[in-house]
């Protein structure tokens, strides 16, 4: 590892404590959220969401192989979507998470802190599959998402050690924040766009605590999506 135990116990400890405040207010935040114009941006964004936004061609990069983001979206088109359709696949790919975690715990490969925090991070993703569930309407079927367990499975049994199960999880986190990233520009019902938001942040700060433990660089675990071209000029807003 790139850190020290200490440091990566201490970067997964701040993130088990943005899960608990998180998971604690999402219940008030269900209750909060009202639409109005909210919900019309969201509608309006549906049928345009992938065509604008990065993720639509965005790769996930898990040792030497490229994968789409669009392998792990349930849909190619985001207007054939239902919110109750993206919260049950939201919930597979939380579960498939889930597993992935306990083989890579299960290899005897990893260090014991190493372990311990991604025994963590999976009881994060087994309560973001249980939020996204309640939220489903039915139609949530309690079982890990196939195909990226069909993509994944493979690599974590044929990883040789802890650098590859990292870079395994590594990836696996980052499909997980883009797919939602692409989630919260389809969803229309208030309470599946809170608790969207809510888990986003959380899988986002995973994949920057496995990232720093495998030393990449900052940008590889913060991509930007945003570009100053349309910032706003001092010169032309000038302060009263």
């Amino acid at each position: 590892m790139h850190i020290s135990t200490k440091e990566l116990r201490q970067m997964a400890n701040d993130v088990d404590d943005l899960q608990r405040d998180s998971m604690r207010t999402l219940r008030e935040e269900l209750e909060e959220v009202h639409y109005g114009e909210t919900a019309q941006i969201l509608r309006n964004s549906r049928r345009g969401f992938l065509k604008k936004s990065a993720i639509g061609g965005a790769l996930v990069t898990v040792g030497s192989s490229m994968i789409p983001i669009t392998r792990f979206l349930p849909s190619a088109g985001a207007q054939e979507l239902t919110d109750g359709t993206i919260a049950a696949f939201a919930e597979s790919v939380e579960l498939a998470a889930v597993a992935a975690y306990t083989v890579a715990a299960e290899s005897g490969k990893l260090d014991a802190a190493v372990v311990e925090v991604g025994t963590m991070f999976a009881g994060h993703h087994q309560e973001h599959a249980g939020a996204f569930a309640s939220l489903s309407g039915g139609a949530a079927t309690g079982t890990p998402n196939a195909t990226v367990l069909a993509e994944f499975g493979p690599l974590l049994q044929a990883a040789p050690d802890q650098a590859a199960l990292l870079e395994i999880a590594f990836g696996i986190e980052q499909a997980a924040a883009a797919t939602y990233l692409f989630a919260l520009g389809a969803l229309q019902d208030a309470g599946a766009a809170a608790a969207t938001a809510t888990v986003l942040p959380v899988e986002s700060q995973h994949a920057v605590v496995l990232g720093t433990a495998l030393g990449k660089s900052f940008d590889e675990f913060m991509p930007s999506f945003e570009t100053a071209d349309a910032a706003l000029n001092p010169a032309d807003f000038p302060i009263s």
